[in-house]
């Protein structure tokens, strides 16, 4: 009985961590064949996984704290994933016009994590400590997270025309995309719960300089971002 009893909360345990998401993603895999569907899927599985277990420990409101899973501007990205599986079904050229806006989203989120945290330091400003939370799981979706989905969009083939791809319009849609996070999303919530969301947001522990430093570099980022693209849609195209 004792036996029993430890097995299923140990069972427990690792369903809430989300362990059995790889199961899903390996199933996803065999039976699609299809990379990208089934690990954007699975991504984005762990996510809701998480949150639907351990949300109530947050106090941002009284109720819901689940939707913070869509506040980050990484979850941006889960949109912009799920957008090139869905937007062909509405337009045959869906994924040729818009993933290079995909790229440039993802690469943001991927570059500006890993300067913040293998460069800056930076920890995460709302990293849970519970009981039965696997940390070190919980650390390797994180790198998934902000990972993985760049590397996914180099499975899709690229045009010829990459000065058109990655050209003006699709920078100031980067840009667009940024902005309409931080305005529409960000800001709201920040002003309605008073989570900084970002540990270098916090304008409590944050000086201005740092602050306006890290702003200025998210714009130069989003050039990057494309520039890169353009790269890569060279170097892919040859």
């Amino acid at each position: 009985m004792i036996l029993f009893e430890n097995n299923l909360r140990s069972l427990i345990k690792w369903t809430k961590n989300g362990v059995y998401v790889h199961i899903v993603h390996a199933f996803l895999q065999v039976t699609t064949g299809n990379t990208y569907l089934s690990a954007t899927l699975a991504i984005k599985l762990y996510s809701l996984n998480y949150f639907y277990w351990y949300g109530h420990l947050y106090t941002y409101l009284p109720r819901h704290n689940w939707v913070k899973q869509f506040i980050r501007m990484t979850d941006t990205g889960h949109i912009a994933s799920f957008a090139l599986l869905i937007g062909p079904l509405f337009m045959k050229e869906f994924v040729q016009r818009f993933l290079p806006i995909a790229h440039n989203v993802h690469f943001i989120i991927f570059a500006a994590y890993w300067i913040a945290k293998g460069v800056l330091g930076m920890k995460d400003a709302d990293r849970l400590v519970a009981h039965d939370l696997v940390e070190w799981h919980m650390d390797l979706l994180t790198y998934v997270h902000h990972t993985v989905p760049y590397l996914l969009l180099h499975l899709f083939p690229v045009s010829r025309d990459c000065a058109h791809d990655y050209g003006s319009a699709t920078l100031l849609y980067t840009y667009g995309w940024i902005y309409a996070w931080f305005l529409g999303i960000y800001c709201p919530w920040r002003f309605f719960t008073g989570d900084t969301v970002y540990s270098i947001l916090d304008t409590k522990n944050t000086s201005r300089v740092v602050l306006v430093g890290f702003l200025c570099f998210m714009h130069v980022l989003v050039w990057v971002s494309n520039t890169t693209g353009y790269a890569v849609c060279l170097l892919r195209s040859q």
